[in-house]
């Protein structure tokens, strides 16, 4: 059986590593023929099969793989049974408490792929790690992040990002976050906002599973994102690793070894984590990081910081 998630009661859509992975064969089995040829044949539109090869959303008929499978010819069999229990699986709903409308279709597949991975690895350039956010510090992130005529989506926003720390927490997922220092000083809502959060990422260093490494400002890196995250998945039947990368307020992009559009780009962005997770600093100096910020903010917010 192919795995379908972990905790179903999480709220992440479970649909989006098979459909990542339905996306993969098929395009695999498409070779070079073109999109307007297969789906001629298969009576479906381009723009359709497009989605469904870019494994972007929810497969809303598990059939529509069956017509593009008739239209590759490929034969009743072990490999054609595989794709389309995986097409039965991108076509689960995601369940009660996953808000469709809250946040980038991108982030909804983050979410949905963090349970089924087993190790996670991300880089922050700008701000505290999403899933080591407070709800508060969250909410500044969100507003200061989003044009006027966008604030209204604030609070979608901010339910999507909840559902994915709360999936990290609830998978049991080894993670490490990876953050630039300067993020430690940026005010997000306020220095007393700040201390706060800090305090709370100070606790997280002591979280099992999770590691929180600071990189420091005499350490550049090749970084032009706002957040590099990559997922290894270990489960048969399921795609191997995957980057997922996202710039500003645009939606993310995701990155697979095998995919021959996405290759270069999948080794450009792993050799940045690669060389991010040797540099940035270990455990305790990345803790004495985090309390120099504390007391810094303290200091400008007129309190005395936590010790």
């Amino acid at each position: 059986m192919i795995p379908i998630c972990r905790g179903r009661d999480s709220g992440a859509p479970e649909w989006s590593v098979p459909a990542a992975q339905v996306g993969i064969d098929l395009r695999a089995l498409r070779g070079g023929r073109t999109l307007a040829w297969v789906a001629s044949r298969a009576h479906i539109s381009v723009s359709k099969l497009s989605r469904i090869e870019n494994g972007q959303r929810r497969l809303n008929n598990p059939e529509d793989v069956a017509r593009i499978l008739d239209a590759l010819e490929v034969e009743h069999g072990p490999r054609r049974a595989r794709l389309m229990e995986l097409a039965a699986a991108a076509s689960q709903k995601s369940q009660p408490g996953f808000h469709r409308d809250a946040g980038a279709g991108a982030q909804q597949r983050l979410s949905g792929m963090v349970q089924e991975a087993r190790q996670l690895i991300a880089v922050d350039s700008q701000v505290v790690p999403g899933a080591l956010q407070t709800r508060a510090y969250m909410e500044a992130v969100t507003r200061a992040t989003l044009v006027r005529s966008r604030q209204h989506e604030v609070p979608g926003v901010v339910r999507s990002r909840l559902v994915r720390q709360r999936v990290v927490f609830e998978s049991g997922i080894r993670a490490v976050f990876c953050m630039q220092q300067a993020a430690l000083h940026r005010v997000m809502g306020s220095h007393a906002l700040m201390v706060e959060q800090l305090e709370k990422l100070l606790e997280y260093t002591e979280t099992p599973n999770i590691g929180v490494r600071i990189i420091p400002v005499e350490l550049p890196l090749a970084l032009q994102v706002t957040n590099l995250t990559k997922l290894d998945f270990d489960k048969p039947g399921t795609i191997t690793e995957l980057i997922y990368v996202e710039t500003g307020d645009r939606e993310g992009h995701y990155y697979y070894p095998d995919r021959a559009e996405d290759s270069a780009g999948f080794e450009d962005y792993k050799e940045i984590l690669n060389d991010v997770a040797l540099r940035a600093r270990r455990r305790e100096p990345s803790r004495e990081l985090i309390r120099a910020a504390i007391a810094w903010h303290g200091e400008r917010a007129g309190s005395r910081p936590t010790q």
